[in-house]
Order: structure tokens, then sequence, then C-alpha cells
């Protein structure tokens, strides 16, 4: 038998070079899958890690009660003693312990703490030297970061004192300690998790002199664990960071770290201790990227695996029918059946045994060469026991598409397998294959609509419901090939027509067939999803980002912020302000903008579904009435108050808000008293000018009420009348707000006077009279996602994170940073309405136009730059998401299989060559012309690109909604359809490599055909 089998591969060349190659390719993919992902999910992790924030690689325990000793060795060996028992395995502890005071030098002082952190002389650069331990009696040594030397007036070799807050007990201050100056130090990585981003490297404040170089005059200082002259009068806290390493998250199940750093808070908590940490968040992005690329990684393996048995199916099944009379007649003479298939099993199995080793050698190249091309990091490619059993798997599975493609034959009666053309009537197993594939596929497409991640058989369900329609209309296919070609054959067509019954006739076809339409749609498929992820990445960037550049600032108010731009980009050309709310309500977040530079500066979107350009005039209507501009040094208040004695023996008070380019303040007027008095008011930061917010009342609970009669209100040492008793009678120009409630104004008998009454109540009470110097409610632009008609009042959160009322102006379906679910106002109109102080995220939006000093200009202006984002940064982003790395590989994995139908096409061509050829001669001498012998395949593509083009159609249809392209929900939906040019190109590319491969069949068929005619 294995002499039998070794003669039947030599004479069979062509086919055992078919099944060798073929199951190289499916044991190679299939090995290649879990190999790269392997590197692809350390790349993944590491990528995510470096970018991680500081709260993202550590978890932090603290000691919840403060100790009155120094920051020394002894308050830091008895917390390390209290916290070993919690350290996870693994993670890397930072002890460290600080203490807050104030450091005077020669020229000033600053705002600061004393830390000793373990492992900080490592991460500098040094000028002088690193703290060392000292002697008792000693100055300590400290080292300096360079601002808060240059804020000190000292450098190496100075004497520097501290003074703490005080001590448990409550003194204000606490003894004052020399300290020597031995080094000022400069991280050496500023972004290093071990400063914990600005704990330790503290930003500018607002309004200071710009500073080159990260951190601030109240930097950490750090010292040495040394004995302190002083051991009490501290206000000193231990804690210790524990870092999770790369390594660990390479080496460790995510899920084990995750539930460590769970059981090590909980052990923290019932010990008293405090422990927190966003490691969690960290994780679960590692995950999920991790998850999307597997389920792409899946999907292409899926495909190129099933294609590659599909086409052995093909060839085999090809190859079987033109030696079908040669089994008849072995049949016929007495060999048994089970002697032939022990031929065809040897046959099979020694291609696709060889292919095994083969596959796994491949798997490792191309595995590494995807990881280098596609991976946002490198990573190690080998090969594991998962990579080798999928190996074997797949060369199983080739073995099997082997054996079924020949058990057709092996099971047929003799007097079939005499026939020269095989029957064309369809076996019941044939019925039962499809019904299979269209039940998987059923199966696997209501997975993938049930939601959530997608699993198991939704993870294929592209591939195998574009199978399950090549399958259905693959027969509908060859139905009308043989319906047309007889047709084109009656009416003296016979090229076409000979072409189209040949096939028809042909059961073999069509899993060729079946092949081409599956590659053709599933190309179609994975570049409609790569090219909708192209579009959706880009337009999320844009609308998240809400211009092409964003840089966060901190400012010292709204209006320094407004001032900063305007004078910037004074034309309103290239910038504007915006303040985003910090703490979203459920009807989404509030984005107050500089409206009149909106269109000029945001990135313009069609989700918008309106000009940016038509907001402005309903975001910023003309105002009530003016704003009362302040500019002096005082307030002077002529109030008469009047109530009950017990009111004034709880001692009511009278304020008074102000705004300033610093930022709103409340001003304390004095305690109320009976009768006619003027209130004064120090206001030094309105000498530059500055704007009247409100004047205020708190009234304490009684059971009678308070009215206060305000007559006048006078600035400046003049005593130059700002306000007099007409302007303040004015209703329109004040707006009452009462307990949270607006109201209007109390103004009766047309008295020269602002009358505000606090009724009695059993608790203290609040009245704000607030100028009207802005549209109350104040105008907004909201999305339709909402719900909210126009004209309604609506409750928003404002950009001091105190709630006010709004109106709603104008809808629209998105809106730039917000997507579809947010509200935008006014950032002026905002600023005027709000009474707390800084809230929310201060920015300044830049549009292409803006120059490249612009964070220069911005720092100038005394703003401190916290990022800098660009759209095009964070479409790049996406772009090395795990689900945009998911679908590359998916559209390599189709342009693989496009290879591989070629491949198909040449292979069966190759084996069905000596029939096809005798075919074709004998019509040749029975006088049909030379241009009928074209073999055909150009139908095949045709055909295929047809039925490609449709299945591709239906798959996107059902399958669209199962589509990940990002990590989280997106705030805006997916395209539908893909660029039609784009989609177009792709598939032209396709196609006309196929016709190309068909065409050059064809000449060689012809080609052989003259030389056998002659």
């Amino acid at each position: 038998m294995l002499a039998i089998i070794a003669g039947a591969l030599r004479g069979r060349r062509m086919q055992a070079i078919a099944v060798l190659i073929l199951s190289v390719l499916a044991t190679a993919a299939a090995a290649a899958a879990p190999a790269y992902l392997a590197a692809a999910d350390d790349a993944l992790a590491g990528y995510e890690f470096a970018g991680a924030e500081p709260g993202e690689r550590r978890l932090r325990i603290v000691q919840l009660t403060e100790s009155e000793r120094p920051p020394d060795e002894a308050v830091l060996g008895a917390f390390r003693r209290e916290v070993a028992e919690l350290q996870p395995d693994g993670f890397e502890p930072v002890f460290s312990v600080q203490s807050a005071g104030v450091t005077t030098g020669r020229t000033d002082s600053v705002d600061s703490s004393l830390v000793l952190r373990e492992g900080v002389c490592e991460r500098v650069t040094v000028t002088g030297s690193c703290p060392a331990p000292g002697s008792a009696g000693e100055p300590p040594e400290v080292m300096l970061g360079p601002h808060t030397a240059a804020r000190l007036g000292v450098g190496v070799g100075d004497t520097v004192t501290f003074q703490g807050v005080g001590d448990i007990e409550g003194r204000e201050k606490g003894p004052v300690v020399p300290l020597r100056v031995a080094g000022v130090y400069r991280p050496l990585d500023p972004a290093d998790a071990y400063w914990l981003g600005d704990e330790y490297l503290r930003p500018a404040k607002p309004g200071e002199t710009a500073v080159p170089a990260v951190g601030s005059a109240a930097d950490a200082i750090f010292v040495a664990a040394t004995p302190w002259p002083v051991q009490t009068g501290f206000r000193t806290r231990p804690a210790v960071d524990l870092y999770v390493t790369e390594k660990l998250v390479l080496t460790r199940p995510l899920d084990q770290i995750n539930a460590e750093v769970t059981a090590a808070t909980d052990e923290a908590t019932s010990s008293r201790l405090g422990a927190g940490s966003d490691l969690p968040d960290l994780l679960d992005r590692i995950d999920r990227h991790r998850a999307q690329l597997s389920s792409g990684v899946v999907l292409g393996a899926t495909t190129v695996v099933l294609l590659s048995w599909l086409v052995l199916f093909a060839v085999v099944g090809i190859a079987v029918d033109e030696r079908r009379s040669e089994q008849g007649l072995l049949l016929l003479r007495g060999v048994q059946r089970r002697r032939l298939w022990l031929l065809a099993v040897g046959e099979s199995a020694i291609p696709v045994l060889a292919a095994f080793p083969l596959g796994c050698a491949a798997a490792v190249g191309a595995a590494k060469l995807l990881a280098a091309r596609t991976l946002p990091t490198a990573g190690t490619v080998g090969l594991d026991s998962v990579a080798v059993g999928f190996a074997g798997a797949a060369a199983v599975g080739a073995l099997g598409a082997v054996l079924l493609a020949q058990l057709r034959n092996l099971s047929a009666p003799v007097v079939d397998l005499l026939r020269q053309v095989p029957a064309r009537r369809s076996s019941w197993r044939g019925g039962i294959a499809d019904a299979l594939v269209l039940a998987v596929a059923g199966a696997a497409l209501l997975q993938l609509h049930t939601g959530g991640a997608p699993t198991g058989l939704a993870l294929v369900a592209p591939v195998a419901g574009v199978l399950a329609v090549a399958v259905v209309l693959s027969r509908v296919a060859l139905v009308l090939a043989m319906v047309g070609g007889g047709t084109l054959l009656r009416s003296g067509r016979l090229a076409s027509g000979v072409a189209l019954v040949s096939l028809a006739r042909q059961p073999r076809v069509r899993p060729l067939v079946v092949l081409l339409t599956v590659v053709l749609a599933m190309l179609a498929y994975t570049a409609s999803a790569r090219d909708v992820a192209t579009v959706a990445y880009a337009e999320r960037a844009a609308v998240e980002t809400g211009a092409a550049r964003v840089v966060g600032v901190d400012a010292m108010s709204r209006r320094h912020l407004l001032e900063t731009v305007r004078s910037i980009d004074p034309d309103g050309r290239f910038a504007m302000a915006a303040v985003m709310s910090a703490t979203p309500r459920q009807a989404g977040r509030v984005l107050a903008v500089d409206s009149a530079r909106l269109a000029a500066v945001a990135a313009p979107h069609h989700s918008y579904a309106e000009a940016l350009d038509d907001l402005t005039p309903v975001l910023r209507p003309d105002p009530p009435g003016p704003s009362v501009a302040v500019r002096g040094t005082s307030l002077t208040l002529s109030v008469t108050a009047a109530s009950a004695p017990e009111i004034f023996a709880a001692r009511p008070r009278l304020s008074v808000s102000v705004a300033s380019r610093s930022g709103i303040r409340q001003v304390t007027a004095g305690q109320l008293v009976p009768g006619p008095e003027d209130y004064w008011v120090p206001v030094p930061e309105c000498v530059s000018g500055c704007r009247l917010v409100s004047i205020d009342v708190a009234a304490p609970a009684g059971s009678h009420e308070l009215v206060l009669r305000i007559t006048e209100v006078r600035q400046g040492e003049g005593d130059e009348v700002l306000l007099t008793g007409a302007e303040l009678a004015r209703p329109r120009s004040w707006r009452l707000d009462v307990e949270g409630r607006s109201v209007r104004p109390d103004v009766t008998h047309g008295q020269p006077e602002l009358r505000l009454t606090i009724a009695s109540s059993d608790v203290s009470q609040a009245i704000r009279a607030m100028v009207v110097d802005v549209p109350y409610p104040v105008p907004a632009v909201l999305t339709h996602a909402l719900g909210i008609p126009r004209g309604y009042g609506h409750a928003v959160t404002g950009i001091d994170a105190v709630d006010i009322g709004a109106r709603v102006a104008g809808l629209v379906e998105g809106l730039p940073r917000l997507g579809d679910r947010g509200v935008l106002v006014d950032l002026e109109y905002a600023d005027r309405a709000a009474v707390g102080g800084e809230s929310g995220v201060e920015e300044v939006w830049l549009n292409r136009q803006a120059p490249a000093d612009i964070l220069d200009r911005i720092r100038a202006q005394g703003l401190v730059v916290r990022y800098d984002r660009t759209a095009a940064a964070v479409r790049d982003a996406f772009d090395r998401q795990g689900a945009a790395l998911a679908l590359n590989l998916n559209l390599l994995a189709a342009g693989a299989v496009v290879a591989l139908g070629a491949a198909g096409m040449v292979a069966v061509a190759a084996v069905e060559r000596r029939g096809r050829v005798a075919a074709m001669v004998a019509l040749r001498r029975q006088g049909v012309p030379r241009g009928v012998v074209r073999g055909g395949y150009g139908w095949l593509v045709l055909v295929a690109s047809v039925v490609g083009g449709f299945a591709a159609a239906v798959v996107w249809v059902v399958a669209r909604a199962g589509l990940r392209v990002f990590m989280d929900a997106s705030p805006l939906p997916l395209p539908s359809w893909p660029r039609l040019d784009w989609l177009a190109a792709v598939l032209a590319s396709a196609v006309g490599a196929l016709v190309l491969t068909s065409l050059l069949l064809g000449l060689a068929l012809a080609a052989s055909v003259r030389r056998n005619s002659r």
C-alpha cells in the first residue's frame, strides 16, 4: 500500500503540491493568530502602560491620622511595619512621609512640603549633592527645586528656615527649624509616575511669571532621614505608593492583579488606613484592547483557514472527478472500497503532515512581520502550545476537507463512476451541508445582535454570513448560468454559451464559485469596515477635540481667560476661550464658549446639523442692561435696615460680590444694625476695574421679617456715586436669588431704593440681589437627544458648579466637544450669571491658522499650560487601539484571501486541465471556432463579482450593528455606508487581479488546445 501511495503521489504531483501549499497556508494562518496575539497583548499592554496617568500605575495607602513628629525615619519605620502585610506580591513599594509648612529664604517665602521619599536621588540630577543624614545638633540637609531656590534667593550651602503649620492640638504655627541647602535638583523624567503628576512638581499659579521648565516655587523640598533638633509641632503624614510594574502587567493575569488591589484596599480600610487607586481603569483598558484585537484576529485567521479548506475541497473534488472512471474500473475489477479509502487517506495525509512543520515555521515569520508592521510597540513572537494546537486543528481540518471532497466518488455506485460526466442532481449530503452553513450563520448573526462585546460565534459572524449567502446564491447562479448558456447557444453566441453551459454542468465548479464569492464579499466587507472606522476616527477626534488644537490652561478667572485670548487674537481669526463644566449632569455637560469666535475656530462637522455662525445671535442676544463697572479701592452702601431687635442680635450680615481679573470675591460689608447706616466695603482688586456681581444679605432664623432699603452705592475714596436710588429702583436691573430661586425684586411705592425683604422663618436664609447685565434665564443651545423643546426652561450646572436657569434658544443634532448630549452657552454671559468661584475645565481652542509660538504667547499672559491636544493626535491614538489593529489585520487577511482565490483558480485549472483540453479539442475538431476555446474562467469572476457584491451588501446591513471600531461608546453614530470611491478602488483592484488570472488561464488553455488539435 505504501508503494501504491508513493506512486499515486508521483503520478498526481499537481494535486499533491496543491494540497501541500493550501495545508501550509491553513496551518500557518491558524498558528500565526495565537502567536501574533501573544505579542500583541504584550505590545498593547506596554503601550497603555507607558501612557497611563500616575494614579493608574499605583496603589496608595496612607495613614489617616497625622503625627506631630518631623518627617524622619522613626515615623516612616512605624508606618512600614503597619502596612507590611498589605503589600501585594510583585508591586514595588515607595515609602514617603511629608509635612506641610512655609519655607523662608533670603528674598521670599513659599508654601511647600518637606518630603522624605525613597529613591529620589536616583531620579534627579543635582547641583551640589543629595541631602545626607546628619548628626544631632546640625541643621538637616534639604534639596530644593530650581524654581524654589530662585524664589527664596538661595543656593547650595545657604540656609533656609521651615515652619510647620502647627501640631495636632491646634497651635497655629510650629517651631522654626533651620535647614541647610545641600543641592538643587532637576528631575530626569518629570513624566515618571514616581513624581505622582503634579503632587511633587507643582505647576505655577495663574498670573505668575511663566517658567520654562516643569514645576514652580511650590515644588517639594526633599530631606534625608536625619535627626531633627525639635520633635513636635509638625503635621506629618506617612504613605506608601505600591507601583505595578510593566513586567507584572505582562506576566500576571489582569483579573488577578485587580483582585489583589481590591483585597489590599479592603484590608487597609479595615485597618483604619486610607487606600485608593485608579489601577483598575488601566487594567480595564488593556483588557478591552486585547479583547477587540482578539476578535479581529479570530475573524481574519478564520477567514483564511476556512477558504483554504474550501479551495482544498474544490481542487481535490475536481481532481477526483477527473479520475472517477479509473475508480469505477478498479471497483469493477474487485478492488475493495476500503482499500480505495486507505489510498485516499494516505495520499492526502502525507502532504498534510508535511505541511504541519512548514506551516508552523511560516506562522512565526508571518506573525513577526505583522507585529513589526502593525503593533504600536515591539513584541516578542514565538510558538507555544496554543499555537501548535491551532496549527494541528487546521491540519486536521485540511485533511477532512480533502476526504470530504472524495466522499462523493468513493461512495458512489460503479455505474455512476463510469459516466464521463458526473450527475448534476444534488445529493442529500449537499443539502445537509448547506443547511448546516445557514444554521451556523444565523446563530452567529443572532448572537451578534444580542449586544455587548462579540464572543463565540459572533466573532465569525461576517464570514459565516457571507459564506451562507454565497452558498445559497451559488446554486441560483449556476441554474441561471445553465439557462443563460442555453439561450446564448440558441442565439448563436457560441463562446459565451459554451462557457456558461460547461460551468453549469460541472458540479465541482460550485465550490469555486463559492470561494470567489466569499473572497470578494469579505474584501468588500472588511474594506467597508476599515473605511467606516477611518471616517469615524477622524469625525470623533474632530468633535471630541472641538478644534484642530486645544490647549488646556489654568487662569485666574474666566475674565482673565477671555481677556487673554482676545488680546492674543484681537480679530478672532484663530483663538477662542472655552470652559466646560467640571461635573456633568444627567442631561450632559455645559460648554461655554466665546460665541462670536465659534464659527471661525471650531472644526465644522456635519453632525451639528446647523452652521456654527448661526448660533452666535442665538447664544448672545443684546443684554437687558449694562454691567455695573467699579473702579476704586472701596464701595460704600447706604442702607436702612428694619426688623425686630432679636433679629439684629443674631447678627445678620451684608456682603458685596465683585468680579475682577483675579476672579469673583464676596466681601463682607459688616453686621447689619437697625436704622440708616453707611457700610464700607474694601475692594482693592477694583483699582484696575471690576464688575459688581451682587449685593448679598444673610439673615438668621426668626419670627420677624428683615427689610433692607438700599438707597445709594458709592465708590472710591471720593465717594463717587456709582448707583443712585433711582437706578437701584429699576426692577429690570436686578434679579433676586432667594435660596436658589430666581424672583423679581420688591420695588414698591415708587421709592428711589432697592428693597430686599427676608420673610420670617425658622431657619436662616440668604438673599442675593444680582445685577442683571445678562439675559436670564441664560440662552442656551441644546442637543435634540436631551428631549427638551425650544423655548422651555432648563436647569443646567453652570461653569461655577452652581445650577442656573437656562432657556432653550436653539436645538441641534450635535455640538463641538459634546457630541449628541450637551448644552452650549456664551462664555461671557455664563460668567456674568455665575456666582461661584472658578470651576470647570479652562481651554484655549485654536484653528490651523494659529502661530507657531502660540504657547509662548499664552504663557506670557499669565495662563498656565496644562496640556496641548490636537485632533490629529487624538485620531492617531484611535488608530493604535485594539479595534483599529483588528480592522487592519482583517483587511490584510482579505487581501490574502484574494490571492488565495486567484491561487484556487490556478489550482483548479491545473487539475482539470487534461479533461478540459480534451473536451475543447473535441469541439474544435467538430468545427467550433477558435474563439470559443477560452475556458469560461472570466464568467466565474463575473458571477462571483455580482454574487459577492450582493452578499457583502446583505451581510453589511445585517452585521454592521456589531461592528466595533472604538473601545468605548462613541458620542457619534458610525457612518452607515463606506465611501464609494474607496470601496470601488479596492474592489476594482481585486476583480482586476482575478480577471487577469482568468485571462492568463484562458490563454494557456487555448494554447494547449491548439497544440493538441494538430
